[in-house]
């Protein structure tokens, strides 16, 4: 396969679910369940769920929490798209902060000591140096920015959103919600356009694929490429229907983005934090690209699986 595995291996079964949420009166949630044999190397697309719906009085977050209970026989680990920790301003006290440029709070000393030696080395590949808003940003925002973004292709880079930046505030309020219920599950945060910027260069993926991918419409193609080059080259086997499924809703493929790099976390193929950063603030999956590439044996996208 197109991976080595740092970790030792069971031959039990593992299960990996990804979740791409969205607000709680928007039927976009989408769920996949990946299975990975680690004897045989192998994984399957189990089952993927382009829209999480209530049924009846049933309320969206009991509908969400209901199918993850179904699931969650053998799940290693969660991999969600949303923020799993708060900016480190957010539940501050006035007596750690009475000047957010002199917050002695851990975290807080960090964005300001890490923006000031990467952001000119940034700007000098093209990545605009902004603000330090510690109530709306965690540090992995700013790390992302000024060290991961700098390394992609000007065409691959995308506008990260805040942990309670407009578009995230409400989704990072539901997920803590949810989280009181997802206690025993390990749970890892991935941002699917980062994934997928990361999984370019192994994936040979195309300029035309990647500038599409993100339309809802016209980037049904586009996914279907992109999920057809990570069945063939990386051994994930997925069945027409769901191939199908994935391509036609961008929160479904997101979510299964999610599953994936929640397995290359098992695997240990993905970046882990750098020496001084404050773990406890927040890390993301940040997939190693060197870790992909060869693709295993076995049946292709769409071959039915005995």
């Amino acid at each position: 396969m197109g991976w080595k595995s740092t970790h030792a291996e069971p031959a039990a079964p593992r299960r990996y679910l990804g979740l791409e949420l969205s607000g709680a009166k928007n039927p976009k949630t989408a769920l996949s369940a990946l299975e990975y044999y680690p004897r045989e190397k192998k994984i399957f697309l189990l089952d993927v769920y382009d829209r999480v719906v209530p049924l009846g009085h049933e309320t969206s977050d009991n509908a969400l929490l209901g199918l993850i209970g179904e699931l969650r026989v053998g799940v290693s680990r969660m991999g969600v798209n949303v923020p799993l920790s708060l900016p480190p301003c957010f539940l501050c006290t006035p007596r750690i902060c009475k000047k957010p440029a002199e917050c002695s709070s851990v975290d807080s000393k960090w964005m300001r000591d890490y923006v000031k030696r990467t952001a000119r080395a940034a700007q000098a590949k093209g990545i605009r140096s902004l603000p330090i808003t510690p109530y709306t940003q965690r540090p992995i925002e700013l790390f992302v920015r000024y060290s991961i973004l700098p390394k992609i292709p000007e065409n691959l880079r995308f506008e990260i959103d805040e942990t309670l930046g407009g578009n995230r505030a409400p989704l990072t309020a539901r997920m803590h919600f949810l989280k009181r219920a997802l206690e025993d599950f390990q749970l890892v945060e991935v941002w699917p356009k980062l994934s997928v910027s990361l999984f370019a260069d192994p994936l040979k993926l195309s300029k035309r694929v990647l500038q599409n991918y993100r339309q809802l419409e016209s980037g049904v193609d586009a996914r279907t490429e992109i999920l057809e080059h990570i069945s063939e080259r990386q051994g994930v086997f997925i069945y027409d229907r769901d191939l199908k499924k994935l391509s036609a809703s961008l929160a479904a493929f997101d979510s299964f983005i999610c599953a994936y790099t929640a397995l290359l976390v098992d695997l240990g193929l993905c970046q882990k934090s750098p020496a001084g950063f404050p773990k406890k603030s927040g890390w993301i999956a940040i997939p190693n690209s060197a870790g992909l590439g060869l693709r295993a044996e076995g049946p292709r996208s769409g071959e039915v699986l005995a």
